[in-house]
């Protein structure tokens, strides 16, 4: 994807590596010289070389003296030259140090089982994913490499049914277009956390040298270190996802509701296919413009169901002219799932995270007891980011399961439900309020097939039984409280200004009001404060390397300010909480947060102060 069609033509007759090279600053000089004696890939080289041509001397600098850090997400960037770009460069030499570190940490395993790699219908995501099983299989690791796009989960599940090392998976999910990523699970199959981040990344700094045959991906056609995973994995998801199945198929079957699904010109078309197949639902409504894969994502200004309607436009289009009531959409890896519902009046309500979470999580704990109806609530659980809503908790305290708090993530939330499975608690249901849930624990990650045939499932039985998706929504709010949150972001390109916004709101010490709200309490994940413990120490992980400051309000409100690890973004969650049985309405409440929401954004972000742009549409 680094440069088109046009301008690599245009190139041609620059993509000489003994050039010339006159920047007017000899180290940059150098790091041009040296970037193009190491890349073999003619277009990252041409585009670097066209914009020498064109004297971008402080593109090229950004481009060559900084290197993309490596953390928990593993690596997510623009495509193009440079060490701060994915690339085939950057691809081999973080691959060979991740190589590394597996042999020093656990070798036995990694060499007898080794690692998997799978890769999304992005541009040039089978490349990156060939190139790393390249450079484990150099070092004499086992690789099974899938031989064709797939879903996130499908990857998290492959590392766990063949207990490899490690897992590797080519994406950037919901990133614009140029992006792509390198996401890492650990040997039990949930996303790394500290210290394996660190530990990578010192490795893939010892290990930059890359050598000629680091390139030779013909080799994998022949090694009897790689394996296609492919067909096998497929086939024994689907049993497992089965079991998730708790209803009558040929009820399913003969329900007249219509299902519109699309996978955002992800990967997802042909595997929530197979997942409706086994869960007996009917075929869905496909949203033919968006039903193959195309990594330029042609119809959407960001394929991420999250945006809500502008991101579902025309899913609601096909869903109108076939007279489908419920949307069902995956982003591009299939690992998130949005849903949205035709209202009586024929307007479309696009739930958000939150809101699905709640319908989830109730769907997770009545599919589980009409199975297991004697399993004692104690020994059951479920998790949620903290920045999510509290639904579950309030759930919880009702009906006598654990919850937990995580930080954002769901490298967290699965190591923590892995821990406790070890405890021998059951795991039903995991959520982040970006639209990720993790129902059940055959997958320890967000699966996006998996929870979109279960919903479907339940779906179709509150609509033969008279209700709807809204409907039972409000009656979870009347049994367990009205739970009423109002999340979204702003642009920031400028990561020293991100750090320089949140440090302003810590520097004199941290604000007791926000304009005529009383603060009460304060949660400071980036230095481990928090005032409602006496030792003013946070019970979750302390993060240095992120942003994140919650406020708790007198009125009872909750605020949270974060800054994205994967995007530039600075994202705000707030959420008000009303008891079971107050008379409070929803619209009252929903009017208190938005009036603390626009304060929140007013005082302590400051968009105008320090240049943020607000979300789009």
């Amino acid at each position: 994807y680094y440069i088109t069609n046009n301008l690599r033509d245009s190139m041609q007759d620059l993509i000489v590596k003994d050039i010339d090279i006159k920047t007017g600053s000899s180290k940059l000089d150098e790091e041009i010289q040296s970037w193009l004696n190491i890349d073999k890939n003619e277009s990252t080289c041409a585009a670097l070389l066209g914009m020498v041509k064109e004297r971008k001397h402080t593109e090229l600098e950004a481009l060559l003296t900084k290197r993309m850090a490596f953390g928990t997400a593993g690596l997510r960037a623009r495509m193009g030259p440079g060490y701060s770009c994915m690339n085939d460069v950057t691809v081999i030499q973080t691959s060979q140090g991740f190589a590394k570190y597996l042999l020093e940490v656990q070798e036995s395993l990694v060499r007898e089982n080794g690692v998997a790699i799978g890769f999304d219908a992005r541009h040039n995501s089978s490349r990156f994913a060939k190139l790393a099983a390249v450079a484990m299989v150099r070092l004499g690791i086992p690789v099974h490499l899938f031989s064709d796009i797939t879903p996130t989960p499908f990857l998290a599940y492959a590392v766990r049914r063949y207990k490899t090392a490690a897992g590797i998976m080519v994406t950037a999910s919901h990133n614009p277009k140029e992006d792509n990523g390198y996401k890492v699970f650990w040997s039990n199959g949930a996303q790394i956390i500290p210290p394996h981040d660190r530990n990578i990344a010192h490795h893939i700094l010892e290990n930059l040298e890359i050598q000629p045959d680091a390139w030779n991906v013909d080799m994998l056609g022949t090694s009897k270190l790689r394996s296609d995973p492919y067909d096998d994995i497929y086939s024994n998801y689907y049993k497992d996802v089965e079991s998730y199945a708790v209803d009558d198929k040929n009820t399913l079957k003969s329900s007249k509701l219509k299902f519109t699904y699309t996978p955002m010109h992800g990967v997802g078309q042909k595997f929530m296919e197979k997942s409706f197949e086994v869960f007996g639902l009917n075929p869905f409504v496909s949203v033919l413009e968006q039903c193959k894969p195309d990594p330029n994502f042609p119809t959407v200004a960001f394929p991420n169901p999250e945006e809500g309607k502008s991101a579902l436009d025309l899913a609601m289009k096909a869903a109108d002219a076939n007279n489908s009531s419920v949307i069902i959409a995956n982003d591009p890896d299939a690992d998130r799932l949005a849903c949205a519902e035709r209202s009586p009046s024929g307007s479309w309500y696009v739930f958000n995270g939150n809101e699905l979470g709640a319908i989830m999580g109730t769907i997770a704990y009545e599919n589980f007891k009409s199975t297991h109806p004697n399993f004692p609530n104690e020994k059951l659980y479920m998790v949620a980011s903290t920045v999510s809503s509290k639904f579950l908790r309030s759930m919880s305290q009702k009906e006598g399961f654990l919850f937990e708090d995580c930080l954002t993530g769901f490298k967290w939330m699965a190591n923590y439900a892995l821990r406790k499975m070890e405890e021998g608690y059951t795991c039903l249901f995991g959520y982040e309020e970006s639209i990720g849930y993790m129902y059940g624990t055959n997958v320890m990650d967000k699966d996006g097939i998996s929870a979109g045939s279960v919903l479907a499932a339940y779906t179709s039985k509150l609509y033969d039984s008279g209700s709807s998706l809204s409907q039972f929504l409000q009656s979870l709010y009347t049994k367990y409280g009205y739970h009423i949150s109002n999340d979204s972001y702003y642009l920031c390109f400028d990561p020293p200004t991100i750090v320089t916004m949140f440090q302003a709101l810590r520097v004199n010490g941290y604000p007791t009001h926000c304009g005529k709200y009383k603060i009460v309490g304060i949660r400071d994940v980036t230095t481990g404060y928090d005032s409602s413990f006496e030792d003013k120490k946070s019970i979750l992980p302390t993060d240095p390397s992120g942003q994140m400051l919650t406020f708790t309000f007198d009125n009872g409100c909750v605020g949270t300010l974060r800054a994205s690890g994967t995007e530039p973004k600075i994202k705000y969650y707030t959420e008000i909480i009303s008891p079971s049985g107050s008379e409070q309405s929803k619209k009252v409440l929903a009017e208190q947060l938005l009036d603390l929401k626009n304060t929140l954004i007013e005082t302590f972000l400051q968009p105008g102060k320090y240049g943020l742009t607000p979300k789009p549409g």
